[in-house]
């Protein structure tokens, strides 16, 4: 919970620029997952015709393995969040610090 709570709260100081990196992220991470369920799947209906007591062991794993593994990505990523949109600016390698203001609408709101 803690990682995608960093990053929804960290995504609030950019969000025009930082929202275009998590859906990035998050289609990423779904497309990856769901390749993986496929071979899952296919794997666990072998095994539990054989052994559904091992079936079930097998999913439970795979199911703790792939949730850690998706929160270790999702930490991963609030990092280079940090880094790439730290003091509010646009940084990457070669340009770093770009100042780039607030959006027109933040402009028409504050007067």
């Amino acid at each position: 919970m803690w990682a995608f709570n960093f990053v929804a709260n960290w995504a609030g100081l950019k969000y025009s620029y930082i929202i275009k990196d998590i859906q990035e992220k998050q289609e990423e991470i779904e497309l990856a997952e769901l390749e993986s369920i496929k071979k899952m799947d296919k794997q666990a209906v072998e095994v539990y015709k054989k052994n559904p007591a091992q079936a079930l062991k097998l999913l439970t794993e795979y199911s703790r393995s792939q949730a850690n593994q998706v929160v270790k990505s999702w930490w991963d990523f609030a990092w280079l969040l940090v880094a790439r949109y730290d003091d509010g600016y646009i940084n990457a390698p070669g340009k770093m610090a770009q100042e780039v203001g607030y959006p027109d609408e933040w402009y028409s709101k504050s007067k």
